[in-house]
Parts: structure tokens; C-alpha cells; sequence
């Protein structure tokens, strides 16, 4: 078959080239770009039924409003202290974002300034060398706008005052520029892949034109693969940065090789038919044809079998059997197609020369016969030797992709950010509970509480926030300790208030029995006024019939008055008349008197004549008289006029009295009408307090008992008081407890917006903020989140809403999901992996003795690589573990690549078996001639994969150290010891259960013997 495909290649080879090269050049310029591709490709390979993915999207019904595809925390730090101008720098900038948030693709902006003041310490270190804020994107990681975003933010950033730092961190920066450092390491692994394998094939050929269309016939087969590759991810085909690097390394590895085997054999065969392009061709695919066809199907098997895988990141490997496939086309058609049109010209400017072109392997040759002399005892050696080495692997893993980039800027800043704040802060976990249950009620925020208090107990657990501990401290004031309190002290006061009422009663009590004697005077006493009103109703019956004779005398004293009161005002009258005519009269006597005077002045001498001093001491003595006269007449007439005054006045008095006594009358009859009633009720009265002395003895008794009973209500009270009082330990020595009224759920403002940030709008999901003490992507991280969910779980079967169902989300759940999944789907594609090459082997052996030790020796190389990677990493490079995806790839890579390297020696193994060897000396001499090939090759392959230690990324560099040495000791130690020792136990039994040996005898000629 090989022959003939040979022919047609020849004879088509220049339109094989041609086609090939145009078909290289659509490729490129109408497929998508394998790098770019990755860069928007999501990261976590999680289904859309994984717990952590529905976890997210029940979160994101929280507070649909405020909900980012993915977050970054910003930080600031100076070491001494920030200043002023450090925080006034760093507010501006995040007001900065929050005016252009459309612009800059954010959707939130938090931080202290628009964040309620008591979470406000949520935002600044307890040493205040640090202070943060969290933007969320409407881009998640893998839209082609996030870079551009989280650049715009940097820039926002860029000039912080002297001495301070600002960082951009958290889950989006960590991945984007882990994707970033990737594309970079995968860019100087090409390189430096193609300038160690240039080197390894000018060593190998000692030609300069055989190293140079080799490797651009694989360089063109690797673009080529990597368009398609990026073609069929578009259409839904998993990618990530191992498939871009794991093409580099596999296709110019594994295509070197497989070309150098071509190309060695072709210049075995030109040496051999004199020249001949076409001959030489032809017995060149006849002799290693079928090599290169099984060994590259187990490359391409073993990658397409992990489309069987349910991991994503798994699948993403799919994509490096389409280009193993590519590559094989190309050392089958466009290869030969050079090789027929070049001819001896390949090897420019050597001549190909006759025998083996790499010479017989003087290691292999001694290797195999020590191991095909004593067996057994090489195969024990390599047992007591390799199996300890093999036990070092063990379980520790590292699923921390920040290890990987540890120069990043991101991860530097999630550094800054953990020193100051603990390591949970900056990637803290989600924990979701989903309920038919209203959570927006009395019951439900207990239930919320309750979860919380258990989550929070959890070792490793730094704060839980949720609607009911906004800042991961409950709101006291619904602790039923503090409600408690607030009933103590309220009992307090009510025992107070029954030890007065109880000395109260008690002194009532006594006061009552002191009454009884009182009370039997009162009856004696009531006795009395009955009597006494008695006679104050007859004195009363008197007092109303002399009111009667009284009232007619004062009628006739009212009329006598009003006579009086007629002749008073007559002789006032009188009197003022009088007073006028005496007041003249004294003036007529002055005048008189002062004319005698006047003329006794001007007539001496008879004013001595003793008639006329006689009459003039009778005028003098009128005008005195008549003076004194009218001064009594004006007093008599002021006199009759006060008379008649006081007896109007009188007669007003009488005629009161005459109505006052007309009154005394009617009362009198009234009153003594009353004093009768009255009588009779004091007979009643009397007959009542009679009978009070009895009743006090009852009273007297009652208010004993009463202030006997207050008393013990009060010693019961004060116990409950003290009872209630002593729930306020529950703060630190217990539980609490938590109620929250109904009237509160819907009327208190702080707590509705805990609610709206923390529980859905319909109330059947709750979100819940856990901030672990460890770092989110350690080992302990993800235990503690076991044991996080089962505390919520069991703390929700003892709740008020006790149905639910409880999630958890963020990294460390996407970790622990990762490690989860990628654990299942571990031993289930490395069974199918194995089974397929065993298949392969079967088909191309035509045995099944042989595939079992070549699958035990790939199996020992890859144990005792991963004790020997292990134990470097934990105790070399002091990590906490392998990088996860590690043993999977390495396991990959070994299986996938080292049995290449055992169908190279079988199949010249089978070759020399089948001309009548031995299988001793069939062995010995396969290994004599393939022993430098093999070398070269897994030289080749090692420089490959050795070129991702300089990628710039742990995992890579895990994976290509584990390679190197993989191939190294499988070539060195396996291959060279093991398989020689088993072929020589297996001996004749190495085509069972096939009989073929005869049949292909017959028919196997080598074309130089024909």
C-alpha cells in the first residue's frame, strides 16, 4: 500500500506543493486567529449545570440592577501611612469612573463615599496604609471589550502622588493577565522551540537545506493547524493557552520527528538505489511508512479521545489532534513531495552515503544486553529502584493560577491587598440559599441569621455578610439577648412597682384593722347626727315661721322708710334754702359792720359817742352771728342731705331685707325640708356603718392576702428579670438568638437596604458574602468551603424556613468545582487514552503481550516523573503543591509522546523479528539501530517541551520540566532496560495470540535484497 501511495505522491508532486502552499496562504487570510481566539475564550470550563455556575446566576437575581459579569478591586497604598492627598487622589479617580461609567464599560462603582458610613471601614486598612474600591464590569472575562476596559481603568490611575502605589487586582485582572503572560509565554516558546530544533536538525542532518524546509514545513503546518483550530473554536471547540502551546510543542516535536525519520530512511534509500528519487522514495515509505502513520494515530487518538472528557479545559487538548493530523498530512504529501523534487540535493552540501545514516547506538546496544541476558533481574532493579521515587507522588495540588504569573501587576496588587485587609478580602466566596420560602419576612431573616452565625463558626472563616449582618455583625438591636435585655429592664421597674404596692397593701391591711374601732365610733357618731339633724329640722320648721313674720315687718319698715326718705329730701331742701338766705344775711352784716368802720374812721370824734360804740359792737357782733348762722345752715342742710341719702340707702336695705327674708323664708321651709331628707338618709348612714366594722375585718384580710401575693409576684418577676438578664452571655458564651417583627421588615429604612443587597426582589434567594482568612485558592480554602455549605445546610433543617437549597460560588468554589470535575474526568480519560493506544498497538504489533508492557513502561515514566516533579516543587521550590492541570497534561504528553518512541523500536524490532531472529537478538539489534534515532527524536521532543520553562508561567514550565524528564527517562531507563528485558521474558509468545510470523516471512523483502 505504501508503495503505491509513494508512487502517486512522486508523480504528483509538483501539484501537490503548489496546492498545498495556496492552500496554506486561504488559511491564514480567511480563518480566524488561533491567540485572539483564546484571549475571549472563558476561562473556568465549567458546564452551564455545574452548582458554581448556577450559584453565580441565582446571585445575579439578587440585585439585578447592580449585578457585573466580573469585578476588580482597586487599591491604593503607601506603607507609612496614606496622606491626605493619597485619598483625595484616590477619590477623584473612582468619581472619575462612576461620571464615565458608560464609557469605561462599569456598571458599579463602591467605595466608602457612596457606601452607607457603617461599611465604610470595609474600605480602609486597620493601619491606614491601604484603602480600596471595587468596580464591576457589564464584560466578563473573554468579551474582547474587557482588556480595553481594565486598561482605561489603569489609565484612570496612572499618575498617584509619590511614594503611593495603586493596584488593580481581583478576579478579572488576575485572569486577563494570566491570559496575557500566556500568549507571551507561548510567543517565546515558538521562538525559542524553532531556534533549538534549526540547531538539533543541522546536528542530525550536518545539512543546511534538509534542518531548513523541515522546520518550515512544520511552521507552515502549525499555522495552518492553529487557523483551523481557531476556526473550529469559533464554532463551539474548547481552547485555551495549553492548546496554543501544546501545538507549538507537539507539532514541531512530534513533526520533526516523524520527518526525520522520513528523511533519514529517504537518504538511507538514495545511497542505496544509486540516486534514484522515485525508488528511493517508494522504499522509504515502505520501511517506516507505517511508523509514522501508528505513531502519529496515537498522538492524534490520544488528544481526540479527550473530546470525551466533560472538563472544558480537558477538550481544549482536542485541538492539538487536528493539528497532529495537519502534520501528518504534511510528512505524507507535502514532505515527500520536496523530497521527490529535490532528491540528493535535500542534503546540501553532503552526498547521502551508503549504511544507516545515524550509525549503530553503542549505549543501546550494551543496554540490551545486560537486559536481555538477566531478565528478571533488571526488571527487580528497576522495581526496588523507580517504585519508591514512584510512591513520592502524591496528592498535594495547587489550584492557585496566581502562582503561575507571580511577577504580574495583578498579582502583586491581590498581595498588597491580602497584607492589609487578610487574603479573602479581595476574592471573597458566595454562598447562595434558593427557598420557596419568603426570605423577606419575620422567619425568613431568622433563617438568614441562623445561616450566617453557623457559617461564621466555621474555622477559617473571617466575616459573613448578609441582609441580617450587613458589616458580618448582626444588627443587635434584633438579637433577642438585647430584646431580652430590654424586658428585664422593663421587668425591673415592675418589680420595684409590686414591692411598693406590696408594703402598700400591707400597710392598707394594717391601716383597715386599725379602722374597725374607728369604725364603730362612726356608727356611734352617725347615730348622733341623726339625732342631730333631727332637731335641726324642727329648730328649722321655727326658723322658716319667724322668717315669715319677720318678712311682714320688714315689708312695713320698707314703707316707713320710703316716707322717711320723702321728708328727708324736704328738709334738705329746707336746710339748702336756709343756708342761701343766711349766707346773705352774713354779707348784708359784713357790709354793715365795714361801713360803720369806715365812717367811725373818717368821724373820731363821733365814733366815740358811746350809742354809736354800741352800735358798732352790735354790727360787729351780727356779722359774727350771721356768719356763724349760715355756717350751721350749710351743715344742717349737708346734714338733711346725707339724711335723706341714709334713708334712700335705708330703704334700699329694707327692701332687701324684705327679699332676703322673703328668701329666709322659702330656704328656712326648704332647708327644712332637706334636714328631713337629711334625716333620713343618716338613719340609712347610721345603719350602714353599722354594719362597717365587718366588712373592714374582710377588707383588712383581703389586703393581707393582696400584699402577700404582690410580694411573691415580685420575687417571681425579679427571676425572670434575672433570667432574661443572663440571655446577654449568649452574646459571647452562645447563641443569641435573632428575631426580627414584621412591623420592622417593612418600616425599618437600614434594614430594607441590607435586604435589597442581600435577598431577591420575590425573597427565595439569599446571598451571603463569606470572607475566608485563608487565600482563596489554597487547599484549606476549599476544604473550609465544604464545610462552609454543610454548616448552612444543617443550621437550614433547624430553621424557620428549614427547605432550601444551599450554593456555593466565587473562586474558591470555582476551584474546588475545578478540582472536583477535572479529578472525575482524570481516571476516565486516562482509561480511554489507554485503551485507544492499546488498540493502536494491537493493530500495528499484531500482539497483545507486547502493548501491555509498553503501556506498563509508559505508565512507570509517568509515576516516577511526577514523584520526581513533586518532589522538586514542595521541597526545591517550597510550593504547596503541582500546579492541577499538571498531572493530567503530563500523563497526556508522556502516554501520547512516548509511544512513538516504542513503535520506532518495535517496528524495527518486528522488522528484524520477522527475517528469522531471535527475539533476543531481534531486539538487541532494533536497539543497536534505532538508538540514535530515538535519541534525536526524543532530543527533539525534550527541547520542545524544555522551551516552556521559559514561558514565564509555573504550569508551563511544571509541564515542560516533567517532559524533559519523562522522555529522558523513558528513553534512557525504559526503553533501554525495560522493554529489552520484557521482550526477552515474553520471548516467542510476542504475536500471541496472532500466528503471522511464517505468512510475513514469506512475503517481508527489504528493496535492496529484491
Amino acid at each position: 500500500m505504501f508503495q503505491k501511495y509513494a508512487s502517486w505522491v512522486f508523480r504528483l508532486r509538483w501539484v501537490i506543493v503548489p496546492i498545498w502552499l495556496v492552500v496554506m496562504a486561504l488559511a491564514i487570510a480567511l480563518l480566524p486567529n488561533l491567540q485572539a481566539v483564546v484571549a475571549r475564550q472563558n476561562t473556568t470550563y465549567l458546564p452551564d449545570t455545574n452548582s458554581v455556575i448556577q450559584a453565580q446566576k441565582l446571585a445575579n437575581q439578587v440585585d439585578p440592577g447592580k449585578n457585573a459579569k466580573t469585578t476588580a478591586v482597586i487599591a491604593i497604598q503607601r506603607r507609612s501611612g496614606l496622606t491626605d492627598a493619597d485619598v483625595q487622589y484616590f477619590e477623584n479617580g473612582l468619581q472619575y469612573l462612576e461620571q464615565h461609567k458608560s464609557a469605561y464599560g462599569i456598571v458599579t462603582v463602591t467605595d466608602k463615599r457612596n457606601t452607607d458610613s457603617s461599611l465604610a471601614s470595609k474600605f480602609r486598612s486597620g493601619d491606614n496604609t491601604t484603602e480600596l474600591g471595587t468596580v464591576g464590569f457589564s464584560h466578563g472575562v473573554g468579551d474582547p471589550e474587557l482588556p480595553d476596559d481594565l486598561a482605561m481603568v489603569k489609565q484612570a490611575f496612572s499618575t498617584p502622588p509619590a511614594g503611593a502605589h495603586v493596584y488593580v487586582t481581583g478576579d478579572a485582572p488576575i485572569q486577563e493577565e494570566d491570559i496575557q503572560i500566556s500568549q507571551q509565554g507561548a510567543d517565546k516558546t515558538t521562538v525559542v522551540t524553532i531556534v533549538l530544533v534549526l540547531v538539533i536538525l543541522l546536528l542530525v542532518f550536518r545539512s543546511i537545506l534538509a534542518p531548513v524546509l523541515t522546520l518550515a514545513a512544520i511552521g507552515l503546518s502549525f499555522v495552518l493547524s492553529s487557523s483551523i483550530v481557531a476556526g473550529f473554536a469559533k464554532l463551539g471547540l474548547p481552547v485555551s493557552t495549553f492548546t496554543q502551546t501544546f501545538l507549538i510543542a507537539v507539532l514541531f516535536g512530534a513533526g520533526t520527528d516523524y520527518t526525520i525519520i522520513l528523511i533519514n530512511r529517504f537518504r538511507e534509500e538514495l545511497s542505496r538505489h544509486g540516486g534514484d528519487k522515485q525508488a528511493a522514495l517508494i522504499a522509504a515509505f515502505q520501511g517506516v511508512g507505517k511508523t509514522v502513520v501508528f505513531s502519529s494515530l496515537t498522538v492524534i487518538v490520544s488528544f481526540a479521545a479527550l473530546g470525551f472528557a466533560n472538563f472544558g479545559l480537558y477538550k481544549s487538548a482536542v485541538g492539538v489532534s487536528i493539528g497532529v493530523t495537519i502534520t501528518l498530512v504534511t510528512c505524507l504529501a507535502f514532505i515527500p513531495a520536496l523530497m521527490g523534487i529535490l532528491g540528493p540535493v535535500l542534503y546540501w552540501p553532503r552526498k547521502p552515503v551508503g549504511g544507516h545514516a545515524h550509525g549503530d547506538s553503542r549505549v543501546w546496544r550494551a543496554t540490551a544486553l545486560v537486559s536481555t541476558r538477566w531478565p528478571w533481574r533488571t526488571i527487580l532493579v528497576l522495581l526496588v529502584v523507580l517504585l519508591p521515587v514512584a510512591l513520592l507522588f502524591g496528592s498535594d495540588r495547587s489550584f492557585n493560577p496566581m502562582s503561575d504569573i507571580p511577577q504580574a501587576p495583578a498579582v502583586k496588587g491581590f498581595q498588597a491587598v491580602a497584607q492589609a485587609f487578610g487574603p479573602g478580602e479581595a476574592l471573597p466566596s458566595t454562598i447562595v440559599l434558593h427557598t420557596d420560602g419568603n426570605l423577606r419576612s419575620s422567619d425568613g431573616l431568622a433563617t438568614i441569621q441562623k445561616l450566617s452565625t453557623a457559617m461564621a463558626n466555621v474555622p477559617g472563616v473571617k466575616e459573613v455578610d448578609s441582609a441580617t449582618q450587613p458589616i458580618g455583625k448582626k444588627i443587635t438591636d434584633f438579637e433577642l439577648s438585647t430584646q431580652n435585655q430590654k424586658a428585664a429592664d422593663g421587668l425591673h421597674k415592675v418589680s420595684n412597682g409590686l414591692t411598693t404596692l406590696s408594703s402598700q397593701l400591707l400597710q392598707s391591711a394594717q391601716q383597715a384593722q386599725d379602722g374597725i374601732s374607728g369604725a364603730k365610733s362612726l356608727a356611734q357618731g352617725a347615730q348622733q347626727v341623726h339625732d342631730g339633724l333631727r332637731s335641726v329640722n324642727q329648730g328649722l320648721s321655727q326658723l322658716a315661721g319667724s322668717a315669715n313674720q319677720l318678712n311682714r315687718g320688714a315689708s312695713q319698715l320698707s314703707s316707713g322708710l320710703s316716707l322717711a326718705a320723702v321728708g328727708a329730701n324736704s328738709v334738705a331742701g329746707g336746710a339748702e334754702s336756709l343756708a342761701a338766705s343766711q349766707r346773705e344775711l352774713s354779707d348784708l352784716a359784713s357790709q354793715l359792720n365795714s361801713g360803720l368802720q369806715a365812717w367811725a374812721a373818717k368821724h373820731p370824734q363821733d365814733a366815740a359817742d358811746p350809742s354809736f360804740q354800741k352800735l358798732l359792737g352790735l354790727a360787729s357782733a351780727q356779722q359774727s352771728g350771721s356768719q356763724q348762722a349760715a355756717s350751721g345752715a350749710v351743715t344742717v342742710a349737708g346734714g338733711a342731705q346725707a339724711l335723706a341719702k341714709s334713708i334712700g340707702k335705708l330703704q334700699q336695705g329694707g327692701e332687701a331685707l324684705n327679699h332676703g327674708l322673703g328668701q329666709l323664708s322659702q330656704g328656712a321651709m326648704q332647708l327644712s325640708q332637706g334636714t328631713a331628707k337629711l334625716a333620713d338618709g343618716s338613719a340609712q348612714v347610721s345603719n350602714g356603718v353599722a354594719k362597717l366594722p365587718p366588712s373592714l375585718q374582710q377588707t383588712a384580710s383581703g389586703l393581707q392576702a393582696a400584699g402577700q401575693g404582690a410580694r411573691q409576684l415580685e420575687d417571681g418577676v425579679s427571676q425572670v428579670r434575672q433570667y432574661l438578664s443572663a440571655t446577654k452571655s449568649a452574646e459571647t458564651a452562645g447563641d443569641p438568638g435573632f428575631h426580627v417583627p414584621e412591623s420592622a421588615v417593612t418600616s425599618n429604612a437600614d434594614l430594607r437596604k441590607a435586604m435589597d443587597a442581600y435577598i431577591s426582589p420575590d425573597g427565595h434567594i439569599a446571598k451571603f458574602t463569606v470572607i475566608l482568612s485563608q487565600n482563596p485558592y489554597s487547599a484549606e480554602a476549599m476544604a473550609n468551603l465544604a464545610s462552609i455549605r454543610t454548616a448552612a445546610e444543617t443550621a437550614l433543617q433547624s430553621s424557620p424556613i428549614h427547605t432550601g437549597t444551599v450554593l456555593a460560588g466565587g473562586t474558591t468554589a470555582v476551584q474546588e468545582a475545578l478540582n472536583e470535575i477535572s479529578a472525575k474526568d482524570f481516571t476516565r480519560t486516562m482509561v480511554i487514552v489507554l485503551a485507544a493506544i492499546f488498540l493502536l498497538l494491537v493493530a500495528m504489533l499484531r500482539s497483545l503481550i507486547a502493548p501491555l508492557y509498553i503501556i506498563a513502561s509508559l505508565a512507570g515514566t509517568y509515576t516516577v516523573t511526577m514523584g520526581c516533579l513533586q518532589t522538586i516543587v514542595l521541597h526545591v521550590l517550597h510550593k504547596p503543591g503541582v500546579s492541577w492541570a499538571v498531572p493530567f497534561f503530563v500523563f497526556l504528553l508522556l502516554v501520547a509522546l512516548g509511544v512513538d518512541y516504542s513503535m520506532f523500536l518495535m517496528a524495527r524490532f518486528e522488522e528484524e523479528y520477522l527475517r528469522g531472529m531471535s527475539p533476543s537478538d531481534a531486539i538487541r539489534e532494533a536497539m543497536s539501530k534505532m538508538g540514535k534515532v530515538i535519541f534525536s527524536a526524543a532530543a527533539i521532543m525534550a527541547g520542545t517541551f524544555g522551551s516552556m520553562i521559559v514561558a514565564g508561567v509555573e504550569s508551563l514550565t511544571e509541564i515542560g520540566l516533567s517532559v524533559v524528564m519523562g522522555l529522558i527517562l523513558y528513553a534512557a531507563v525504559f526503553l533501554a532496560f525495560f522493554i529489552p528485558a520484557s521482550v526477552r521474558v515474553v520471548g516467542r509468545g510476542h504475536g500471541w495470540p496472532f500466528r503471522f510470523e511464517k505468512t510475513v516471512a514469506k512475503h517481508f523483502r527489504r528493496p535492496a535484497e529484491e
